[in-house]
């Protein structure tokens, strides 16, 4: 609901403030007053293009702002959370800056944003009906979600989309299936070659690093074995004596000293577990010693293996761990060709479930839509008939299409406006005036879904009179139970049903013309509604007038 309405420097606008307090309010004025201007101002809150010329001569810029008002839980609440502009306290702040470049400054709530974003949440918050300003009614898409909500088919329709995803993700797998068979099917000779290979050759992670260890040593081997019998030779002796022999004389010697002085024992306990240590030593290294012998045929099998690794990891990415990584993908591609088949029906076979889960789901929300249909093209031409189209037959038509995020109904609302007339979708065949009534019609009929807030009706007396003017101001009045109505009109009849009425006008101010605009009561407001019935402020009309009031 929009509660605040503040404009500056906006063409022939000053400075004005509107606050609407009541849930029905008229704007009343001369031609030429500037009713068109307060519509346009509200328009580019709402997201539409804005023009250079729209800021006030001698002005930098213009300003406009706009204080709303929204439920929890409604779509206006979902739109500001998912894209993280929520107020306070469920109110709705909205800002725009128009500079003499033409170009704008956006906000919502403070955060700036853009005219897209703008625009989207305008739709969900006024639905403008004029003869000059986009009509959402106009839309398909809109019209099948009004639909939608006259058969309270959200619950079914959520149900659908939710099959609908999954028909598309059943289709979208089989695609890449094959996709990816017809690139494995081009590559499977250069793949079965190549797995071959690898197979043949049965890599072993850190293989490559243990040969070249073992390598490593067999190239050392005579150095080694020459240094390991020159420390046992030392050890044990050969050509000269060893430190085994000479560790044996110094135990026979300290033996003696033993035996003139016993305190010596531990000396001579310590010498012979040096020799049982270095005899321990020289034996390993004996042992080890042995076990240094590679043969030719040995060393040979050892560097092939090596090389054939090396080779093989050069070519397939540099390392065994991933020369055994893409192994393991070369089995699955083969794999998967080979049983290729198989998978592919299980595909299909998901794909037919999907598809007949989705048909049948289709099926129960079309029959909901022509059901509800049937209902609400009634109650819409009765209302068209209250609404001075007397010979006005409306029609929804269905038809089946290809499956969508939405079913598979194709929905048109169409009009005959007069005997006689073809009927045709209404964005052809409707005139301004017709269409703002096609459009009370429809938010009358659908008052309870209808989750849009304000509904602002720009000419919807056009062409009007007498009796269709009080059914017009009589739906209005109604309408404006659930929703926050705000006309812009002509008619005395709509005028006086109103809970606020504002005034325009012209005056000058410091030699240059302005428009103002104000909220009439009492006599003020008599007066204006008798100019409305006759053109002028006379007795009879002023009389008229108040009958209107009281009514």
């Amino acid at each position: 609901m929009l509660d605040r309405l503040e404009i500056k420097n906006y063409v022939l606008i000053k400075s004005l403030v509107l606050d609407f307090s009541t849930g029905f309010a008229v704007m009343s004025g001369e031609t030429g007053s500037g009713k068109s201007i307060i519509l346009g101002a509200l328009g580019l809150i709402l997201g539409e293009k804005a023009r250079p010329d729209v800021v006030r001569q001698g002005e930098k810029e213009a300003q406009i702002s706009a204080l709303f008002s929204y439920n929890e839980g409604s779509q206006v609440d979902f739109f500001l959370r998912e894209k993280g502009l929520e107020g306070e306290d469920g109110g709705l702040f909205i800002q725009r800056v128009i500079r003499q470049n033409g170009r704008s400054i956006m906000s919502i709530n403070g955060l700036s944003v853009n005219r897209s974003d703008l625009e989207e949440l305008g739709s969900l918050l006024v639905d403008v009906s004029s003869q000059h300003a986009h009509q959402s009614l106009l839309k398909k898409d809109v019209q099948l979600n009004l639909l939608d909500k006259a058969s309270h088919a959200q619950a079914l329709l959520d149900e659908y989309r939710e099959a609908y995803n999954a028909h598309k993700d059943a289709l979208r797998d089989k695609k890449r299936l094959e996709e990816e068979n017809d690139k494995i099917l081009q590559e499977l000779d250069y793949i079965r070659f190549c797995l071959d290979e690898m197979e043949k050759a049965d890599p072993k992670p850190g293989e490559d690093e243990k040969l070249s260890e073992e390598l490593g040593r067999i190239s050392q081997a005579e150095n080694l074995t020459q240094s390991l019998e020159e420390t046992i030779a030392l050890l044990r002796g050969g050509m000269e004596e060893g430190a085994l022999s000479i560790l044996s004389r110094a135990e026979n010697a300290i033996s003696k000293a033993v035996k003139a002085d016993s305190t010596l024992e531990e000396y001579a306990s310590r010498i012979e577990a040096a020799g049982i240590d270095l005899d321990d030593l020289a034996s390993s290294l004996r042992e080890y010693l042995s076990s240094l012998t590679f043969s030719e045929e040995e060393l040979e099998e050892k560097s092939s293996r090596l090389a054939l690794l090396q080779r093989l990891k050069k070519k397939y990415g540099g390392s065994l761990e991933a020369l055994c990584e893409k192994r393991e993908i070369y089995r699955k591609r083969v794999d998967s060709a080979d049983n290729f088949e198989g998978i592919l029906k299980d595909a299909q076979k998901k794909i037919d479930l999907t598809q007949a889960r989705l048909s049948d789901l289709a099926s129960s929300l079309s029959q909901k839509r022509r059901i509800s249909a049937a209902s609400l093209e009634s109650t819409i031409t009765e209302n068209l008939h209250e609404l001075g189209l007397s010979d006005a037959v409306f029609r929804i038509e269905i038809t089946q299409t290809e499956a969508s995020v939405n079913g598979m109904d194709d929905v048109v609302f169409t009009l005959s406006a007069n005997k006689g007339e073809k009927a045709g979708p209404v964005s052809h065949v409707a005139s301004g005036g017709e269409l703002s009534r096609i459009m009370l019609a429809v938010k009358s009929a659908l008052s309870s879904v209808d989750e849009v807030g304000t509904l602002l009706f720009d000419e919807i007396d056009a062409g009007l009179g007498g009796h269709a003017a009080n059914a017009v101001a009589q739906q209005l009045e109604k309408l404006s139970s659930t929703h926050q109505v705000i006309a812009i009109t002509h008619l005395a009849q709509i005028a006086s049903r109103a809970g606020t009425h504002f005034r325009v006008s012209k005056k000058e101010e410091d030699g240059r013309t302005i428009s103002t605009i104000e909220e009439i009561e009492g006599e003020e407001r008599i007066k204006e509604i008798a100019r409305l019935l006759s053109g002028e402020v006379s007795d009879i009309a002023m009389e008229h007038a108040r009958s209107l009031l009281e009514v």
